[in-house]
């Protein structure tokens, strides 16, 4: 029974020792996966996410021009970006230096009573945000809720 236990022993720490290895390949070439001619869209409900959502995008962007890459802004994010002079300076830049699109979802703006014309002209707005994202999963986007 000893000799089993030694040899299972030994396969768990070499083995591991070697999953390690494979799992930083597969990190690199899953990273590298991304498409030069891509669709991806991110819903972001939050400040910080929002700003990952632009920087990732800005990254994708770099890879491919190519790429097309969509945020959908929903929930109290809309107004926070109608009052926050620095979000809204964000996705100004997102969209006219990087060629992101930045939506809005119109059912945030009606329930929270948002003034439309104190958004960046650079948003479109969109009647539902979740109709929307559903529309760009049919349209085969990869596509993530944060």
């Amino acid at each position: 029974m000893k000799p089993i236990i030694i040899i299972f022993l030994a396969l768990m720490t070499f083995g591991a020792g070697n999953l390690q290895a494979q799992t930083a390949e597969s990190v690199q070439k899953t990273e590298q996966s991304i498409r030069k001619n891509g669709k991806y869209a991110i819903m972001a409900m939050k400040a910080q996410h929002l700003k990952t959502a632009v920087s990732t995008g800005i990254e994708f962007k770099t890879f491919s021009e190519k790429i097309d890459f969509q945020i959908i802004v929903c929930g109290e994010l809309v107004k926070e970006i109608s009052q926050d002079v620095a979000l809204q300076s964000v996705i100004k830049n997102a969209v006219t230096q990087h060629g992101l699109k930045v939506l809005v979802c119109g059912l945030s703006i009606e329930q929270l009573k948002v003034d439309e014309t104190s958004l960046p002209k650079e948003i479109s707005v969109t009647k539902n945000g979740l109709i929307y994202m559903f529309g760009l999963q049919e349209k085969n986007y990869k596509s993530i809720v944060l």
